[in-house]
């Protein structure tokens, strides 16, 4: 008989998908070849207990936690679904445990009950009850644990029963309590200020913003004067020191020169004014002498009475004859203001 190919396809795709679908239930910890047994447990927080974390017996793997959800009718509860194998028979007084499997956080389900179940056993599909181990109680046995707490509890009792003792932590909490009311004045006043002073803060930020933006719209000015310096430098770098030192020279003596000429000039300007306060030259006797300045101020006088006498009577300066008259002789005013110029 032969096979044909749509029939091989199909056969193997079916092995193919059984494939995945062991190998999946495998890697979550579920046997499909093993029959097993389903149970509820319910928490109030199941603290990041996932799906697939182990169901332990004495510390031993006996099945699976499948399923992690709260519960439909009391959102405040959370159903975990125990997948457990089908040769553990759990007795009606069985715990599901809530424990920690380490210090960093790792969570499991821990079955505990005293024997194993002959008659009267927990059926399939139950919901067992449930308890939540703390971390410490986790670390220690259970007896060693309340041993453990006895004697911490005991030494705690004779060191605080010491009066010595009481006397310092009553002291150290005195002074827990100064601190904690001298942080609070210093809150406080640290608010008080920071309220009063909240307006100069902020106008503080604004006139940083206004730099920031000042400096942000000149930084093409500000580039090209760093690249000045820079060549300045540079120029100041490359010169022969030398003939820095022998023009600077140069320039010092030519200080000197024009130093001199202008404190020369200053003595001969000194000069000049002495003789003229003493009366010599010109200037001297026009400033000194008062007979020399009567003489001119009465020149301007007679200059400006002239003009004005022409004003007056232009017929006494110009006269124009067609037949070729005589001239007339002049004829003085009768009061002369000239003549009271002394």
């Amino acid at each position: 008989m032969k096979i044909s190919s749509e029939t091989k396809i199909g056969l193997l795709t079916a092995v193919t998908l059984a494939i995945l679908i062991i190998g999946y239930r495998f890697l979550k910890g579920s046997n499909l070849f093993d029959r097993s047994k389903i149970y509820y447990a319910v928490f109030k927080d199941v603290q990041m207990l996932d799906a697939s974390a182990p169901v332990l017996a004495r510390g031993i793997k006996v099945g699976t936690v499948i399923k992690v959800e709260l519960k439909s009718e009391n959102p405040d509860s959370v159903v975990v679904t125990l997948d457990v194998k089908s040769k553990i028979r759990l007795p009606q007084n069985c715990k599901a445990v809530l424990i920690s499997t380490g210090i960093i956080g790792g969570k499991a389900i821990e079955l505990r009950f005293d024997h194993h179940c002959i008659e009267d056993c927990v059926p399939n599909k139950s919901y067992l009850n449930t308890e939540v181990q703390s971390l410490l109680s986790g670390m220690f046995p259970k007896n060693e644990f309340e041993e453990y707490t006895k004697l911490l509890s005991a030494s705690l009792d004779t060191l605080f029963s010491s009066t010595g003792v009481k006397t310092e932590v009553n002291a150290a909490a005195q002074d827990v309590k100064a601190t904690l009311h001298n942080l609070a004045k210093v809150s406080e006043q640290l608010e008080a200020v920071m309220s009063a002073s909240s307006h100069h803060i902020n106008q503080s930020l604004k006139n940083v913003d206004v730099l920031t933006t000042s400096l942000t719209n000149d930084s093409k000015a500000i580039s090209q004067s760093l690249e000045n310096i820079s060549v300045i430098t540079k120029q100041v770098k490359d010169a022969d020191p030398g003939k820095l030192v022998k023009d600077a020279n140069a320039t010092i003596n030519h200080l000197d020169q024009t130093l001199t000429e202008g404190k020369k000039s200053i003595a001969q300007l000194n000069q000049v004014i002495t003789q003229i306060e003493q009366g010599k030259g010109s200037l001297g006797k026009l400033i000194n002498d008062p007979n020399l300045y009567k003489n001119l101020e009465k020149t301007s006088k007679n200059l400006e009475y002239l003009l004005q006498d022409m004003r007056l009577n232009p017929n006494r300066y110009i006269h124009i004859s067609v037949f070729g008259s005589k001239n007339k002789p002049y004829e003085g005013p009768v009061s002369d203001p000239v003549d009271n110029i002394k």
